[in-house]
């Protein structure tokens, strides 16, 4: 792509022309001298006059009658918390977790007519380490949720977690079905 020649020439010219005033007020800043003069305080007569200055302690130009310039109070930051529909959320899906651990167990006592889709047969097969997989679950969800609350993202993490929690039914719905429509084996 060329640069047209009016553009080489106006360019410069422009960015010099906006700039340029801030390095005269910055000199200016620079040159300007430090307030020395007394300032009278409207207090009560008889009272001693301060004098302000921006001179620092440790500095020789800074004296018993000097006093700093106080910084302006810092607003407090409010964590937002979870209100009580964020929480419900969070155990709602804490408990379709729970449900799911069930009814894959009872769906892995009959290997006959059950085997897992979604996990490793290893993971599900040791009682132990899928206990720890949906703990562990229903800790990144409360994490990632807590996270995007902290974030001043409320309503993005509640229809995360609706999606969540609904799709989570729909499956625990549909393995308590499929578990009741398989005839009962007989026992010997």
């Amino acid at each position: 792509m060329r640069i047209p020649r009016f553009a080489v020439v106006l360019l410069p010219t422009l960015v010099f022309t906006l700039v340029q005033p801030g390095f005269g007020q910055t000199e200016a800043l620079l040159k300007a001298p430090l307030p020395s003069a007394p300032v009278s305080s409207s207090a009560l007569p008889g009272e001693s006059t301060l004098v302000s200055s921006s001179a620092l302690p440790g500095d020789p130009a800074f004296a018993p009658g000097y006093y700093p310039v106080e910084r302006a109070p810092q607003p407090i930051n409010i964590e937002p918390r979870l209100k009580t529909l964020d929480w419900s959320l969070i155990g709602a899906a804490s408990m379709l977790r729970v449900l799911d651990y069930t009814s894959t167990e009872q769906a892995m006592a009959d290997p006959a007519h059950f085997r897992e889709a979604m996990l490793p047969t290893k993971l599900v097969e040791n009682k132990a380490a899928f206990a720890a997989f949906q703990a562990a679950t229903v800790g990144v969800d409360y994490t990632a949720y807590r996270l995007l609350v902290r974030h001043h993202m409320r309503p993005l993490a509640r229809v995360a977690q609706y999606v969540y929690v609904s799709g989570m039914a729909f499956q625990v719905t549909r393995n308590y079905q499929i578990l009741s429509s398989v005839p009962a084996t007989p026992a010997n």
